[in-house]
Parts: structure tokens; sequence; C-alpha cells
């Protein structure tokens, strides 16, 4: 708005006097009107259009992982990825499932065809890792808060970094222990209380005789005595808990050779008094048949068995608890393990996914599938509080267990003395053929040979 405002300026000519006889008469004053036109300044914030977002690009990432896609735990997997893409619409991910054999594994990824993610065992990790073939996930894991980093089980998470702790190759999914498993119908039975399991050694010995029926018909524990992968590590689980070691602390020498790994070794082979005479030919899955038909009363495995019988056979009440022990608590532990290749071109799309499988909600999924299949368990502590493990308490031991949990091959030199050494030698002391002073013995000379 304007406004006019009048300035009356009068304006006084002087004119210098000289002397009076020559000065001419001074002018009169003249009065002077001048117009000013002021206009008046208002403020005015102006907002600026914001430019429009542009969305992100769309990008392609493949996840591999060992199962089937219509199998029941495909099924599963593919839900979470759903979940995945729904959260994340601008990548879009196409499930391989299946994985190559390991000894390809490595030409993939230098050649740049490996998955974007992939889905990996524990020893794969530990041997890839060293060769520089899976990308170091550290700087990722660095920027995770530590409600989330310390809310890992410390035993699993580990099985993802190198040995001196430096480097993350991968990150788990999840994981299994192995548990107690036995029937509660047949503790009433035989008098036992089904809610009170065996917690040493002992009671897993004399509940197991009274849990020993005369007629053969039953029998108090599930053994292993078939040589194999099952039956060492299943031994290996009593070593630990007797608090003896495989390895020495530097990964040099053979450390099993010593009086408590005896002691198990021992404890294991008097578990044939009371399991089926047919355990010589018995290895992991012909236990769960000997379970599922009450052949066997107790026995030592992983979650499925739970969920296998519960669907199977019914009419079992199953019980869960943690391992019995003379001394410490230890369980053999399994993790499937998340990685991206060092060849990855688009690591940040690759990192997003698993960030995401490594959440809560994602790592319930496992546990609610629309099959309602538990196949394995989160590696999240916190998940322990969640209502579904009130609602479902035969899984808790399992998870409990993990905190404790150790590796039947704890390094990759390992390996062969467990495939070569140890089971053809604990399968002779199973046997009788050898003392079990005499495989230890063995062991630990064979065993260092490899070492050098």
């Amino acid at each position: 708005m304007k406004h006019l405002l009048i300035v009356v300026m009068t304006t006084l000519l002087l004119v210098g006097m000289v002397s009076a006889c020559a000065a001419p008469s001074p002018a009169p004053p003249v009065k002077e009107t001048v117009v000013v036109e002021q206009t008046k300044v208002v403020e005015k914030v102006v907002t600026a259009t914001p430019a429009p977002t542009k969305p992100a690009a769309p990008v392609q990432i493949t996840f591999q992982e060992p199962w089937g896609i219509t199998s029941e735990r495909g099924v599963v997997v593919k839900g979470i990825i759903d979940g995945f893409m729904k959260a994340n619409p601008n990548i879009t991910v196409a499930i391989v499932d299946s994985m190559p054999e390991k000894t390809k594994v490595i030409s993939s990824i230098l050649a740049g065809k490996a998955s974007n993610v992939m889905m990996m065992p524990e020893d794969w990790v530990a041997e890839f890792g060293p060769q520089n073939a899976l990308l170091d996930l550290s700087p990722y894991v660095a920027k995770w808060s530590a409600d989330k980093r310390n809310d890992f089980y410390e035993p699993v998470y580990k099985l993802g970094q190198s040995t001196d702790g430096k480097v993350q190759s991968a990150v788990p999914w999840f994981a299994h222990s192995m548990a107690l498993v036995y029937n509660k119908g047949m503790f009433k039975a035989a008098g036992l209380d089904p809610n009170k399991p065996p917690k040493t050694w002992d009671e897993l010995y004399d509940y197991a005789k009274k849990l020993t029926t005369p007629d053969g018909k039953q029998y108090g524990w599930g053994l292993v005595g078939k040589q194999g992968h099952d039956q060492a590590w299943m031994i290996y689980n009593f070593m630990w808990q007797n608090g003896c070691d495989l390895m020495s602390p530097d990964d040099k020498t053979v450390a099993l050779n010593n009086p408590a790994c005896l002691e198990a070794l021992k404890f294991y082979l008097k578990l044939k008094d009371v399991a089926p005479p047919e355990a010589t030919s018995t290895g992991g899955g012909e236990l769960s048949a000997q379970f599922e038909g009450k052949r066997v009363a107790m026995w030592l495995l992983g979650p499925w068995v739970v969920a296998s019988t519960l669907k199977n056979v019914p009419d079992i009440e199953v019980g869960t608890a943690i391992l019995p022990t003379p001394k410490a608590k230890a369980t053999t532990i399994g993790s499937g393990l998340l990685v991206i290749p060092s060849t990855e071109k688009n690591p940040d799309a690759a990192w997003k996914l698993i960030d995401y499988l490594t959440d809560t909600d994602p790592q319930m999924q496992i546990l609610i599938p629309a099959t309602k299949f538990v196949f394995r368990l989160p590696v999240r502590k916190s998940l322990l509080n969640n209502k579904w493990f009130d609602e479902n308490p035969l899984y808790k031991p399992f998870v409990e267990s993990m905190a404790f949990g150790r590796v039947p091959i704890p390094t990759l030199k390992w390996g062969d003395i467990h495939n070569n050494i140890v089971q053809p030698e604990f399968n002779k002391a199973y046997a009788g053929t050898i003392k079990p002073e005499d495989a230890l013995a063995n062991i630990e000379k064979l065993g260092n040979q490899v070492l050098k």
C-alpha cells in the first residue's frame, strides 16, 4: 500500500553582500514544494518448492539357499524374502534354491557368477574366509546398534569370524543346538517324574536303566554305534561336558588324549548297556525312527526331531531339557551363515538383505511358518522372551544351549583328523577291538602327524 507524504521545504537564497554602493537589491525568498513517494516495506518468507525426490534405482539380487523352493523349508524362506521385498520395493530378490558343490564355490566367486547373498554352513565359512573369497562385513556390522550386535549368542556369532576375531566374513541367520529329547509317557510308566529329566551323567545312566524293560522291547538310551560323523560329534559332546578340548589353544596339537576325555569316552561306551543291540549299525537318522517307534526313551539331537515327532506320532508326549553334564554345560551347535562374495559389485543392496534377515521379526518367521514346521532357531537372545516360546516351551532348551555351544570341527586342520582318524578309532573302541586308552593315544599320535 502506498502513502503520499508532503514535504514542504523552504529554501532561502541568500546572496552575499558586497559594498553597499555596488551591490544589487537582494532577491526575495522563493518557496519550493517537492513531492516524495515512500513505499512501506513488508517482509515475506517464501518457501521454495523442493525438487521431486528421485526414486531409488531398481536393483535385482539373488539369494542362494540349499532347500527346494516348494519344500517346507523353501516355503518358509520364500515368505521371509517376500517380506523383505515389500519393505524394500526397489530391490527384487530371486531365490536360487540349490547350493553348488563346495569345490565349485570359489571358482564361481572369482568368475563373478556367484549369488549376491549366500547361506553357508560354518565349515565352509571357515574354509573360504581365509582365501579372501568372502567380503569382510566388519564395516557393515560396525554400524549396528549395540542392542542388535550384543543380542546374538556369542558362540554362534563367532562362527562367522576369523580366528583372531578381526574379520567378520559372515553373520548367523539361524542356528541349532543339541538337547535331551525324551518320552514323558515312558518316564511315568517307569516311575520317574516326567518334569524332572536327568541333570548329571549318573542320573542319566540311572534313568536309562529304569527305562530299559526286561523284555527287550524298550531301551533307555538311543545310541549311535555306527562309524561316522554322527558318532564322533556325539562323543565330543560328552568330552566337552567333562571339561576337555579337542585341540590345544594354539591349534597345533591334539588335546583329547587326557584323563577327562578318556572318562567321557568310557561313559559313552557304558551307555551300550542301556541301548538297543542294533545300535552298532545305528546312525543319527535311525535314532529318529527308534524314538518315534517307541524303541528308545531318551536321546540327544536337534529341534527338528521335536517338530517331526509331534507331527508323526502325536500320542508321544515329548519332553526336552539341556543335556546332562558332570562339570560344564556344552553341546554341539551349527549355523546357517549369511555371506557376500568378495567380488560383489553391489554390496550395499546385498547387505540390506542380510540386515533384514537378522532383524527380530524375520527371525521369528523361522519359527512361525505357514507349514508349522520348525527346522532351525533364531540367533537373537531377546527372542527367548517372545510369547511363542511360552506357548512352545519344548524348543527353549535348544535356544538356551546356544550360549555354550561348540562345533565338532573347530578348525580346518581338524577336518582331516576328524574324518580319517577320529571316526575309525572311536568306532574301534565302540566295537571293543581296542581299548579306549589306545584309541585316544592313536588319535593323538596320528593327528599330530597331520598337524606337522
